[in-house]
Formats: structure tokens, sequence, C-alpha cells
């Protein structure tokens, strides 16, 4: 998010925010001006492309058992989301219903529900499901499996959290690459990313001399510590911040100082003004850890500044096996679940 995608999105809050009324009149004129504010196309004509993938009142052919009917979505992008919209007010006769009443959260109940019903009858289900009070919130489920759950597992975001630079990308993601937000996929891009970051250490710490089974186990000491800070085990993040403000600078405190903190989070205790829990298992009763060069803590650096809460503990083991990338790494088989292992 950049300055124009800022000023873009301020001036759309200044017209849209806190407005109520009609849906029926605004709501093409709200999804314009959104997509402007988030710089992505928006819809053709309606008609302009067979089977409009792409528009607003969006055909939907609905079976039942009298025969057919057709109802219209209000908006819609084939294999990324499908949109109804409501408009609440600050009294009962201003657009759906006052907001904050009952009714009006049974307005919005009923338009989740009227979203849902569509979704049987497109030609793949949308990821995203979204209702919309313009002017006021999204709120978005989404389901790569089509199984979008009921009312209450909705995220409610409010218009004016387009300003948050991760709710922009995310929306701007719904409209252009909506499978990059796949958390399967997302898991899986990350480990390969990892996985590349590692081996390049792995392979230059064997290159040292170093015995492989040590190799393994300084990497995954390395790989749990990570994983650790990034799901809040491991708090005040000691273990990047140390990689950044300390290590990096002085390559020498390293060794003495991460395997002062592996002891630490063997038996529990304070690390500088952090409490760390004890990480039982015996999994850092070895705190053997390698001195390395400045090179070598750039390259461990930029693996910890990876989102390791997305890499799934089950796989830590094959992880580590494509890191060491060698022959006998089948034999190493150190799958480890680390969430059992901590009092």
């Amino acid at each position: 998010m950049d300055d124009s995608d800022r000023q873009r999105v301020q001036h759309f809050l200044k017209t849209w925010q806190g407005s109520q009324g009609n849906e029926r009149a605004n709501y093409q004129g709200f999804f314009r001006d959104l997509c402007d504010a988030l710089g992505v196309d928006r819809p053709p004509p309606k008609g302009n492309i067979p089977s409009d993938p792409y528009a607003f009142d969006k055909d939907i052919r609905v079976i039942h058992k009298d025969g057919f009917s057709t109802n219209y979505a209000d908006f819609y992008k084939e294999g990324h989301f499908l949109i109804e919209a409501k408009q609440g007010g600050s009294a009962s006769n201003k657009g759906t219903a006052k907001r904050g009443t009952k009714t009006y959260d049974t307005a919005m109940e009923k338009a989740f529900y009227q979203a849902l019903s569509y979704t049987p009858f497109l030609t793949q289900k949308p990821p995203f499901v979204m209702t919309y009070d313009i002017g006021s919130h999204f709120e978005v489920w989404m389901s790569f499996s089509g199984n979008y759950g009921g009312y209450g597992a909705r995220e409610t975001i409010a218009i004016d959290r387009l300003l948050d630079e991760k709710v922009f990308d995310r929306f701007v993601a719904i409209f252009n690459d909506p499978q990059s937000l796949n958390p399967e996929k997302y898991r899986a891009k990350v480990t390969r990313e990892v996985a590349a970051t590692l081996a390049k250490l792995a392979r230059w710490l064997e290159e040292q001399g170093n015995e492989r089974q040590e190799v393994a186990n300084f990497l995954m000491r390395c790989i749990f510590t990570m994983f650790a800070e990034d799901v809040d085990l491991l708090r005040g993040e000691v273990f990047t911040k140390a990689l950044k403000d300390r290590w990096l600078t002085d390559p020498k405190l390293f060794q003495p100082e991460i395997e002062s903190l592996w002891q630490t989070m063997n038996t529990g205790g304070s690390f500088g003004f952090e409490r760390i829990l004890r990480f039982n298992g015996s999994f850092f009763a070895d705190a053997a850890a390698f001195d390395l060069p400045k090179a070598r803590l750039e390259t461990l650096y930029e693996a910890a500044e990876k989102d390791w809460a997305e890499v799934e503990p089950a796989i830590f083991g094959t992880l580590l096996e494509r890191a060491l990338d060698k022959k006998e790494r089948s034999r190493l088989r150190a799958h480890y679940t680390p969430t059992s292992y901590i009092k």
C-alpha cells in the first residue's frame, strides 16, 4: 500500500463512510468506487461477456421442485466472490433497518443465507461470500472447500479498516488473486521458501565438515525456536531480535547466547527481560550450537523472518529432510510435534 493507494481509500471513505439510504440505489456506485479505491478493474457492462463472469446483478438460475427461477446476486466475480449488499441507517426509515437493532441483525443474517443459497447453482463456489452494509462494514466468509459455516462464522471488517495495509492487500487479493489467500497454498509456499533458505545453511555447515546428525539437530532446534516465537510460546521475539540487534552486529556472540537461550528453554526461567517457558521432552537438553559467520547468520535471519505460524508442525521433519537434501536424509525421519512437549 503506497501513498496513492492511501489517498484513494481516504477519498472513498469521505464519500461513503457512514452513508445511509437505499442499497438498490447505491450499491453499484459504491462497488465501482471500491474498485477504484483498491486499484482493481471495474466489472464490464453486463452482457459484454458471455455468462457475465464479473458483473453486477449476476443472473443465477435456481432450480427447485416446481422448475426454476432466475435470481440476482448483487456483485459477483467467478472464482472470486459473491456479495449481497444492504444499507442500514440511523433510523428505522433509513435503508434496510436501524443499525444496532434486532431487525437490522435479522436482515444482515438473511442477506448471508440469501447469498449462500446461490452458491450451489454457480459453475464453482466462490472462495469468498460477503455481505455488506454500505457505508459501514463487510461481513466475510472464506472457504476454499465450499463449506462456509453458518452466520456466526463471519469476520466483520469495518470500512475504515481499508486504511490498514494488510486489510487493503487482502481485498486486492480477493479481487485479483484469491488463491493467494488459500491457507493450504500459503502454507506450502512458506514451507518451500523456508526449505530453500535452510538448505543454504545446511549445505554450508556440512561443507565445513560437521556431522550430518549434528547439523540436523542444530537446524531442528532453530526451526522449533522460530516456530515457538511466531505462535507466542516464546515471548518477545527474543530469537529474531537477538539475530537482528546483537548477533548480526557481533557474530561471536551467537554461539554462547543461543546456547544460553536453549538451556533456558530446557529448564524454564528468565532470559534477559523475558520469562521463558519450560519446553519439556528434553529437546533442548543438548543446547549445542555452531559458531556462524555473519553471512550464515543473515541466512538464519532470513528464515526467522518467515511466517512460522503457517508451517504445519507435523511436517517439520520432512522440511528438515528437504533442507538437508542428501541421499541419506530419509534416515533422519525426525517428525516432531512441538506443541505436545510444552509445559
